[in-house]
């Protein structure tokens, strides 16, 4: 795929991942449309920063887990850009859920945000790419998802789904859309985790250090560009499936 002049489109975009994601395809030439939940001024914040960079940005509220707002989202995008080329499925929660006090809540709270949202967006968006000239769709997955975590079960578990969800989407939208997914290791801690946890992480990496939100959105350019890749799960994790 040819990336300058394309329409891509990220959900949960406006920080962390996805706005290192946003920026990245801002810079190989994508005008870039940034999907977020409740942060509203983080969204602005990356929609200027790509917009300097001389592409168009659109900042798009809207909740992934609620199908209604996946087809608002599709909508404004093809009402301001008039096309749609890459989609990049990032949002999602993450939250310790220890199995002695794992709730039915806290399982479908999981699910919904990492899964359930996954499978709406790209099912909706892919429906579309299939339709009209192709594209080609990201999903973020994690390592956890093939080696899970204790006191994560029900992130891992749906990690798990969206790697099954990859090898299935790569099948039922072929040839026109390509699917792919990136696997991130340590990358961006979460909330909460001390300075032992984190080094506990690195170490347990090849490279023995922490990766950077940019080798993922690096990772995920490359994806989009390369026209003879799909069905693939990537791991952006410093060797930590290996080790």
């Amino acid at each position: 795929m040819e990336l300058p002049g394309a329409v891509a489109v990220i959900t949960g975009g406006a920080r962390r991942l996805g706005a290192a994601t946003a920026v990245a395809l801002a810079n190989a030439g994508c005008d870039v449309v940034i999907n977020y939940r409740t942060s509203a001024a983080a969204a602005e914040e990356t929609a200027a920063t790509i917009r300097a960079t001389g592409v168009r940005a659109l900042a798009v509220q809207g909740d992934m887990t609620r199908s209604a707002d996946v087809t608002q989202l599709l909508e404004a995008t093809l009402e301001q850009f008039g096309r749609v080329d890459v989609l990049v499925a990032n949002a999602g929660a993450f939250r310790r859920t220890p199995l002695s006090t794992l709730s039915e809540a806290d399982w479908d709270e999981m699910m919904s945000h990492n899964l359930r949202s996954a499978f709406l967006s790209a099912h909706r968006f892919g429906l579309h790419m299939r339709a009209h000239a192709g594209g080609t769709i990201i999903l973020l997955a994690d390592v956890a998802g093939s080696r899970p975590w204790v006191d994560y079960l029900p992130y891992c578990v749906a990690k798990a789904g969206v790697i099954a969800l990859t090898h299935g989407l790569a099948k039922e939208l072929a040839p026109t859309v390509r699917v792919n997914a990136i696997a991130p290791g340590p990358i961006l801690f979460p909330d909460g985790y001390d300075a032992d946890a984190r080094e506990r992480e690195i170490r347990r990496t090849l490279l023995q250090r922490q990766g950077r939100p940019e080798n993922v959105a690096a990772a995920i350019v490359a994806l989009v560009g390369n026209d003879y890749v799909t069905g693939v799960v990537l791991p952006v994790d410093g060797g930590r499936t290996l080790s």
